[in-house]
């Protein structure tokens, strides 16, 4: 096979210059660019200290694969090479977890070469991405090394150790929704294969400039011991100091002064590198790069939960969650009509096909919100709750000016129908009694369609005399009739099975809603306390003047009424078809930041002439605390159960209101349900010796707990409790109340 020696596509052997650029050609591998008839050569994406990757492709299945082909002077330096890459193959094959990149076929070239087949993937090895942005945020630091772990974990589990685990062998997708499933880990496993042979990769370091293994081996490694899983971990704690600091911890002008300082320097920390950092993040790095490895972190799991508790704490529920080594899903999307683009948690993961479908493997367990987008129609909004086992979707795509979707007529037109001919009566059922919708409903032919509103479509060819005159009482009814015939559209009499009934899908509230204030007089109180978290400590005096405040938190419902009367966007990721979903109009409404609650401030405020803001802290820790009473919760110091919605296995929170206990003026749902942002930028209190870690941009307190949170613990969720996100977040966890100075008018 000979390659190009400028764009290196790869030609067999009688092609003397290449026909894209006319460069010369030369000769590589032995044989053709087609290995085993089946794997077409295209061209080298690389090469390494150990071998050469080629991108490639399934001659029958057309599927892009990657081969690596192991450098022809290690195989002649060690004729043993071929029998232990097919053992190393073998156990990097049985390694099956969506952030390691798969091994699908093994084989010899000439039966000297050996080669593997591997799941082809496109993006930036973390190395470019450090090379790019110098360091990383210690959130996205911990969403990366997480999905690292997760696959790490999973070889760990089958007893197998990386030992080469370096920025350059993790690749980030560039064609994933999110970075839990971006993360792809190389060469599992193959760094064993032969004894000495990283020393290549060592001197390709040195004469390219690049981060090679010496800057991440465990003191271990260089002793020649046989490393276990614990040298894994501290090449971990390496890539993790690096994101933070955007440099490597251990340097050296030499392969041998580097050895020495991993054998015998102290970690630094990486405040002496000029990056602030919690003691407890400082901690949990420094365990993870023990010299002694029986004193080093034990686990993957561990290293996680050690940094997720430093940098998110595990009180914050979901917006503090670690990524662990979760099931996946399936999913199967139907989109209506075909050739669709989708959109998962707001990224591309491609189109439908010519029969609608898209297939998704690998999702990974948690809410994922999706998009399916076609020119000449309404976006298709939905979430999705993966669990483990397989999902489908059928996105019917609605075209402009459709509020539902069945296309609905409006009263008195004549419109197309399906198998029942045309509409020739549009009759609204409004007003009429129980009875009267009965007996309608016997007399309905198949394909009469009822709508939420109670309008009726009658099908003219299925349409009888019976009907018609029914018809014409409906139209007396409805002069002075009042109420609705609720019994008959909730479902609750049967009926006739054709009758189609239109599920409403989403509230339209007719008249606007009132906000439901409640009075707190101003007061002292002592905020915080000393015996609670580092961030609750200490407990001091503070003033606050008179408000009113949200007995509950702002629901779906009065921030649709805003989504509807001001046209803003985005809508929150949990509706569906930019509308709540039935049934949760009356839960409080999530996936909003500073800047959505601004606006819905805004809109409120000119609505009933007042001005509304969120609570400062200090405002919502007194009501939460009931005023100068400074009770641990709402309504008294012992946790009652029936007095807020915690300790739930998911985060889907209940109506508001539902928790029975208020605080000493009424206000409700304080603690619990979903966190509630405040509008006070992050900060200490007076007298606190911590620090705050600076970040690009604002971050501001969050209070209350969520459904997830526990009521007992360490990090039980009190009216004391408090932590901070960026003002940018939106997260499923994360509701608001507000609060005002005045009444309205």
């Amino acid at each position: 096979m000979k390659e190009c020696q400028v764009c290196k596509s790869c030609y067999s052997d009688d092609v003397a210059s290449c026909p894209k650029d006319g460069s010369a050609t030369t000769q590589t591998l032995p044989g053709e660019p087609v290995l085993e008839g089946k794997y077409q050569i295209e061209y080298r994406l690389g090469q390494g200290g150990m071998g050469i990757v080629y991108k490639a492709r399934h001659a029958y299945l057309k599927t892009q694969l990657a081969i690596k082909v192991i450098l022809p002077d290690l195989v002649g330096n060690d004729p043993q090479l071929v029998t232990r890459f097919r053992q190393e193959a073998l156990a990097a094959a049985a390694i099956r977890h969506q952030n390691v990149v798969s091994v699908t076929d093994y084989g010899v070239i000439d039966g000297t070469v050996p080669f593997l087949v591997m799941e082809y993937v496109e993006g930036e090895s973390l190395h470019d991405l450090l090379a790019r942005v110098g360091k990383l945020q210690p959130d996205q630091a911990l969403d990366l090394i997480s999905a690292v772990c997760a696959g790490v974990g999973a070889a760990h589990h089958q007893g197998i150790v990386h030992r080469d685990l370096k920025p350059l062998n993790i690749m980030i997708c560039s064609d994933k929704p999110n970075m839990t499933q971006a993360v792809k880990i190389l060469d599992f496993g193959l760094a064993k294969i032969k004894s000495g042979e990283l020393l290549g990769s060592f001197i390709q370091a040195q004469t390219t400039g690049l981060m090679g293994s010496p800057y991440y081996m465990a003191p271990e490694q260089w002793a020649d011991e046989e490393p276990d899983s614990r040298a894994d971990i501290y090449s971990l704690g390496v890539m993790l100091y690096q994101m933070l600091a955007g440099d490597v911890p251990f340097k050296g002008s030499s392969i041998p002064a580097i050895m020495k300082k991993h054998i015998s320097d102290p970690a630094p920390t990486l405040a002496a590198g000029g990056v602030p950092a919690s003691p407890d993040l400082e901690a949990a790095i420094a365990h993870a790069l023990q010299k002694d490895y029986k004193k080093r972190t034990p686990t993957v799991e561990a290293f996680v939960n050690e940094l997720t508790s430093a940098i998110r704490p595990r009180g914050t529920g979901a917006i503090g969650k670690v990524t662990q080594a979760l099931p996946v899903s399936s999913v199967k999307i139907l989109s209506k009509p075909p050739k669709a683009s989708v959109f998962v948690d707001n990224v591309s993961v491609g189109e439908t096909r010519e029969n609608g479908i898209l297939l998704l493997e690998g999702m990974q367990s948690g809410n994922h919100h999706l998009r399916v987008s076609h020119d000449g129609f309404q976006d298709w909004l939905g979430d999705i709750v993966c669990d483990g086992t397989p999902k489908e979707v059928v996105a019917e795509l609605r075209k402009p000016g459709e509020d539902s979707k069945t296309a609905i007529p409006k009263p008195g037109v004549s419109i197309p129908g399906g198998e029942a001919g045309e509409f020739a009566t549009v009759v609204s059922t409004k007003g009429a009694s129980d009875q009267m919708a009965k007996t309608v409903q016997q007399n309905w032919s198949p394909g009469t369609i009822i709508t939420p509103d109670g309008t009726v479509f009658v099908p003219k060819k299925k349409t009888s005399g019976l009907l018609l005159g029914i018809v014409g009482i409906f139209a007396l009814l409805l002069v002075g009739a009042l109420g609705v015939a609720i019994a008959y559209f909730s479902g609750a009499i049967g009926g006739n099975s054709n009758v189609r009934v239109v599920p409403a899908a989403s509230p339209t509230p007719e008249e606007p809603i009132v906000a439901d204030l409640v009075s707190i007089p101003g007061g002292t109180f002592m905020m915080g306390r000393d015996d609670g978290r580092e961030p609750e400590r200490p407990a001091h005096q503070v003033t606050v003047e008179g408000f009113e405040m949200d007995r509950t938190e702002v629901t779906n419902r009065e921030y649709f009424q805003f989504i509807r009367e001001t046209g803003y966007r985005p809508v929150p990721a949990h509706w569906v078809n930019d509308r709540p979903v039935p049934e949760q109009e009356k839960m409080p409404v999530r996936f909003v930041n500073q800047d959505d609650i601004k606006a819905f401030a805004e809109w409120r405020s000119k609505r009933d002439g007042t001005t509304y803001r969120l609570p400062t802290e200090a405002e919502w820790e007194y009501a939460a605390r009931s005023g100068a009473k400074n009770y641990m919760f709402p309504w008294g110091n012992d946790f009652d159960p029936k007095c807020a919605v915690t300790d739930k296995d998911n985060t889907e929170p209940e109506a508001v209101g539902t928790a029975s206990c208020p605080n000493e003026w009424g206000v409700v749902d304080l603690i619990g349900n979903v966190y509630e942002w405040t509008g006070s930028k992050a900060a200490l209190y007076p007298g606190n010796k911590g620090t705050i870690r600076e970040t690009k941009e604002p971050r501001f307190m969050i209070r209350g707990g969520a459904a997830l949170n526990k009521s007992s613990g360490e990090f039980a969720v009190t009216s004391t409790f408090r932590a901070d996100v960026e003002a940018s977040k939106r997260d499923k966890e994360l509701g608001f109340r507000l609060v005002t100075q005045s009444k309205p008018k």
